[in-house]
């Protein structure tokens, strides 16, 4: 595997690392320590989402438009900012804006990990994408573990683990890849690849669809199984 690989790699799982510090307690501090109903941390939970959601169509487009280095430095950015604002400012509304901005700067960020793998070792077919999913369940266990050990001391340290983190990754990514230069393969894939037709889409919609519903049940674990355990 080609040495930028690993340093994708390293750079995935810090910035899922840095997000896991903040879901398995997001419920517990809204709920527990804010004093507000499931409701309003669904509500939460969900503008993070959704802000995840938008942050993917903007770091796509903008992978496309200013490469995929410039993309994750301004990803990081946002996420940074909006970070070390939570680490300060944890009130209701304060957590829902800022956290739906870590969100957004999260959603930016991951599409582009995995355009730069692929663009960066297209020989290695599915392997960079492997690796990337790899990466990213190697910083969900690190980070809510490293969550749990934080939150032991106090809870409100997450806020200060979470942003120290991102400014890490911040760091890292400035100097492992300012030089990076994704080999296009946009030429090759339209004369290789077939028009884009209805059965494609119906297949497309149909993996959609599988995803969306296994999404949906992994997602509770988020959201609900955290106050359950503390109950």
């Amino acid at each position: 595997m080609p040495k930028i690989i690993w340093l994708l790699i390293i750079g995935m799982s810090t910035n899922v690392i840095a997000s896991s510090f903040l879901w398995p307690l997001n419920t517990i501090y809204i709920h527990q320590q804010l004093g507000e109903p499931l409701s309003a941390a669904g509500v939460v939970l969900m503008m993070y989402a959704g802000a995840g959601v938008i942050g993917n169509i903007i770091g796509g487009r903008l992978f496309d438009q200013l490469g995929g280095y410039r993309t994750l430095i301004l990803g990081m950015t946002i996420a940074l900012v909006s970070a070390v604002c939570l680490a300060f400012f944890h009130e209701y509304y304060q957590y829902m804006a800022f956290l739906t901005g870590i969100g957004l700067g999260h959603g930016m960020i991951v599409p582009a990990f995995y355009s730069l793998a692929g663009s960066l070792w297209p020989e290695g077919g599915r392997r960079p994408f492997n690796a990337m999913y790899v990466a990213q369940n190697v910083g969900v266990s690190a980070g809510t573990a490293l969550a749990g050990v934080v939150a032991a001391f106090n809870i409100e340290l997450i806020f200060a683990a979470n942003s120290f983190t991102y400014l890490l990754l911040f760091l890292f990514a400035a100097i492992a890849y300012r030089n990076i230069q994704e080999r296009s393969t946009q030429a090759k894939s339209r004369e290789k690849t077939p028009a884009f037709n209805e059965t494609n889409m119906r297949a497309l919609v149909i993996l959609s669809a599988g995803f969306f519903i296994c999404w949906l049940a992994y997602v509770q674990w988020l959201s609900n199984i955290s106050v359950h355990m503390q109950d």
